[in-house]
């Protein structure tokens, strides 16, 4: 398995990225009360078009999706839909974290740094995962902020971990080939699905 980085500059149109989840619902026959099983399991996928790629740009889409294979290699991905800009220079405060949130540092100061909504990526290489916020995070006077985020850390990153706050990326793997379409005049298309590579 090859680790490849998305050609910069060629952008599609993000159908669908959904956050999976392994949960299950049970219901009564008798009373329709429902359980909820939850085993945990957590990861990013996206549906993606990427249309009317001309001549050399399309070629190297094209290059781009046969080096991914059907799975056999991943690759980073800048979510072009995250655009925020984030001031600070923020990394893990405490080693040992775990679960849904996340103790931080190298904030500006007693603001909110964050917001509901906004992403943020812990890790680099093949150990990079993205996460979202689930409510705003306000930083003290010393420049401290928890974060509440999905999906849950899948492992405890080391104290002093950087946090990539501006463009972002999530490590992914295609779930099928993708073939290029390729119409009169050079000009190319391609529909992709992948999941996050985890």
């Amino acid at each position: 398995m090859t680790l490849i980085t998305m050609p910069y500059g060629l952008f599609g149109k993000i159908k669908r990225r959904q956050l999976m989840t392994t949960e299950a619902a049970t219901a009564s026959p008798f009373t329709g009360s429902q359980q909820i099983q939850d085993w945990g399991g957590e990861w990013w996928e996206y549906d993606m078009d990427f249309a009317l790629h001309q001549g050399r740009q399309g070629k190297k889409m094209s290059a781009f999706f046969a080096q991914m294979g059907r799975g056999r290699n991943t690759f980073l991905m800048a979510d072009w839909s995250i655009d925020q800009v984030v001031a600070g220079t923020p990394v893990v405060s405490g080693a040992g974290q775990s679960g849904n949130t996340l103790v931080t540092s190298g904030w500006p100061v007693s603001s909110t740094v964050l917001q509901y909504g906004d992403f943020f990526q812990i890790g680099t290489a093949e150990q990079t995962r993205l996460h979202q916020l689930t409510a705003d995070a306000v930083s003290n006077g010393s420049g401290i902020a928890t974060l509440s985020f999905v999906p849950a850390l899948r492992s405890s990153p080391a104290n002093a971990a950087p946090l990539v706050v501006n463009a972002p990326q999530v490590h992914l793997r295609l779930t099928s080939g993708v073939p290029a379409d390729i119409r009169s005049g050079g000009i190319y298309s391609f529909t992709m699905t992948a999941r996050e590579a985890i």
